[in-house]
């Protein structure tokens, strides 16, 4: 399944993580507001890693991203991103990611997006999630929900062992799910 996150966070997630930070354990934030609508950015750096991000919002619209970098004393990581924008009338999208690794060899990470288009009341969500344990098993899925406001919409749903689905989910009505492959672990 394509990521479609990845285009736009992880461009923010490079600016944000470039930022020159301030030593350990110090934080910055910035904040204006004034008639057309208000802006604010914050940077925090710690011991363990360092967080960033921006928003601006006004009468008709915004745009916000944020992104963050963490690694434990015990070897353990995580990232995060995301970043979304909307315009009233038009729409907006949503997105948003991550990356972990344990201590124990574990690891994880994850992606969701949403792009609502509101002129078409349509939109569509994608999102997945893939995990590894430390005795090297894998889980995860892959989904994509197609949605028109006030209607409904269907979702289909691929998992990396435990089968594959669509569910379909009409307004005023109960969601009908049906298996489309099996797979076994």
């Amino acid at each position: 399944m394509r990521n479609y996150a990845a285009p736009l966070v992880i461009p923010a997630v490079l600016a944000v993580l470039s930022m020159t930070l301030a030593p350990p354990s110090e934080a910055r934030r910035a904040f204006a507001r004034g008639a057309n609508g208000a802006a604010g950015a914050f940077a925090q750096q710690g011991q363990y890693g360092q967080r960033a991000g921006a928003r601006a919002l006004g009468a008709n619209g915004g745009f916000g991203f944020r992104g963050s970098s963490y690694k434990g004393p015990n070897g353990s990581t995580l990232q995060t991103a995301q970043g979304g924008a909307y315009k009233k009338g038009v729409g907006g999208f949503r997105a948003k990611q991550f990356e972990a690794t344990g201590a124990n060899g574990g690891s994880g990470s994850g992606y969701m997006n949403n792009a609502y288009n509101a002129q078409t009341g349509t939109g569509t969500r994608n999102s997945g999630v893939s995990y590894t344990n430390p005795q090297g098993q894998a889980y995860g899925y892959d989904g994509t929900t197609n949605y028109t406001k006030g209607q409904g919409g269907t979702t289909t749903i691929d998992t990396q062992n435990k089968g594959d689905y669509t569910v379909d989910w009409q307004k005023g009505e109960k969601p009908v799910v049906t298996q489309t492959n099996t797979t076994t672990p």
